[in-house]
């Protein structure tokens, strides 16, 4: 019993010890001068963190960190700090190299320093090694597919995940079938179960916010600060054009003269703006400096929070255009595509 016991205890340290390994990128790049400052930062999500740094030291540089699971990251070089007061912006020397980061020894090797180009994550001169997500990165980057067909060759790995998570993700206007064929391109992942899971609660919202799908219900209110819900104020009967803003969003507010364009043009359709402001003011003097002539609603807190979630996006502008019958007909990337839309709706 005791013996059982002892392999049991070992398998469970060796388990934690597996567990708790970070990755390790190290660099084989002739020609890197001392000094020069090395950093590897996030690639995905809408705030680039920078993960781990280190110092050129007799030609090499090491990296080290932990990931809760494989992505995407810049890892890049400068000589800012070799120059020191040196103002000429032509010494200035940046190198961005795209990687696939997993917890695993990592290799960045290139034939000269000068050899890593800043346009591929890629070439004859220089490459990342070390990992299967990095491999299939490598691999896709050299095949020249386009990413869902690869995603289709490669159903198990977690680049595939990632191609395939962005791709239903971004109010990107799918059918419901079309959802369905996406996530059945991907299999069981093992080397990103967490990218795994979060894509299959995605599919979920994706398949709700489809084209034909009735519209998600948000929290928000009114210009009198009374409560109501997205499906209550979506005119019935007639096509709608749902605006999603905010303020401080320079987008969204050069965008306005168009909408107003399109409001004209279009007598017949509805427009009504939602705005995803936390500064009831701002909200307010945005309003009054636009002189928008529809009417205007602004999520609460946790609506602006759903939106992202539900709808899969990132944040504003965004566009709906729902249907008499209260369903997603579209979802327009710019203002351009909203006039392009009715104009077949005549």
């Amino acid at each position: 019993m005791i013996k059982y016991l002892t392999v049991s205890l070992l398998l469970s340290v060796s388990i934690s010890c597996m567990a708790q390994k970070g990755f390790t990128i190290k660099s084989e790049i002739p020609g890197i001068k001392n000094g020069v400052v090395v950093g590897l930062i996030t690639a995905e999500g809408t705030i680039n963190e920078e993960i781990a740094v280190d110092t050129v030291k007799n030609g090499k540089f090491i990296l080290k960190g932990k990931l809760d699971h494989p992505r995407l990251c810049t890892l890049t070089t400068n000589n800012l700090y070799l120059l020191g007061n040196d103002s000429d912006a032509s010494k200035i020397h940046w190198t961005y190299t795209t990687v696939f980061v997993s917890n695993t020894n990592m290799t960045f090797t290139a034939t000269t320093y000068d050899s890593i180009s800043n346009d591929a994550p890629i070439g004859k001169c220089f490459k990342v090694t070390g990992g299967q997500p990095q491999a299939d990165f490598n691999d896709y980057n050299l095949s020249k597919m386009n990413p869902i067909e690869w995603a289709k060759a490669h159903p198990h790995s977690a680049l595939s995940v990632k191609f395939a998570n962005d791709f239903i993700k971004g109010g990107s206007g799918l059918t419901k079938n079309h959802v369905q064929e996406i996530e059945n391109i991907i299999s069981t992942v093992p080397d990103d179960p967490i990218r795994l899971e979060q894509f299959r609660h995605n599919c979920e919202f994706a398949k709700q916010t489809a084209v034909g799908e009735k519209v998600l219900d948000l929290p928000l209110f009114d210009t009198n600060k009374k409560a109501n819900r997205l499906v209550n104020i979506i005119p019935k009967g007639k096509y709608v054009l749902v605006d999603f803003w905010a303020s401080w969003c320079g987008i969204c507010r050069s965008a306005i003269p168009d909408i107003k364009a399109i409001a004209k043009k279009y007598p017949n359709i509805a427009i009504v703006s939602v705005s995803d402001d936390r500064k009831d003011d701002q909200w307010k003097n945005a309003m009054v400096k636009e002189n928008m002539p529809w009417k205007q609603y602004c999520l609460t807190a946790d609506g602006g929070k759903q939106l992202l979630e539900k709808y899969l996006i990132t944040g504003v502008p965004f566009y709906l255009i729902v249907d008499p019958q209260g369903r997603i007909a579209k979802v327009p990337q710019y203002a351009s595509d909203i006039d392009d839309y009715f104009a077949t709706i005549k």
